[in-house]
């Protein structure tokens, strides 16, 4: 770990729990999508795991600031979400059972409609991924530094999903 002189230290706090208060809401999003079927717990766990390790990784991130703050939260984020899912399986990319539409409204909070959360749980994991940073209105860019691939790579992929989902729904 870097030894930061104390008062930079104290400075790197404030800012890193700024940054946190100020995309709480976007962790929390990517909590929910990745743990939908698991408890408020398991929520709650994930959200943990994210800051965790966004504060473990902050100071390289302030030292090299190569990518917007926004581009490396999701990256961490998701890399969380996935490492967890390989080492604990703790969370899972299947299709959203009948009990969770029971428990929300006929939209969610963020306006999906069941239908489409149904057709994205039986994508892959890698297609869940793309597709959540495509309905959470990322650019082309955005979604390839975070993936790390090509921004016509990501051209290609949404319009498969697209074209899978469409063949999901009139099946």
């Amino acid at each position: 770990m870097i030894n930061y002189p104390e008062n930079q230290k104290f400075t790197m706090k404030e800012d890193f729990e700024k940054m946190i208060a100020e995309n709480r809401f976007l962790i929390w999003k990517i909590c929910r999508f990745y743990s939908i079927g698991y408890g408020r717990e398991t929520q709650d766990d994930l959200f943990q795991d994210i800051v965790l390790n966004l504060w473990k990784s902050y100071p390289k991130f302030v030292q090299n600031q190569q990518c917007k703050p926004s581009t490396w939260l999701y990256r961490v984020a998701l890399n969380t979400v996935l490492l967890q899912q390989r080492n604990e399986h703790k969370i899972t990319f299947t299709p959203i059972d009948d009990a969770h539409f029971n428990s929300v409204s006929e939209h969610d909070e963020d306006g999906i409609n069941k239908c489409l959360y149904e057709l994205i749980g039986k994508l892959t994991e890698k297609e869940q991924t793309l597709i959540y940073l495509y309905l959470d209105d990322l650019s082309y860019q955005e979604m390839a530094d975070i993936l790390g691939i090509s921004v016509s790579n990501v051209g290609t992929k949404i319009q498969r999903i697209k074209l899978k989902l469409k063949t999901l729904k009139e099946e």
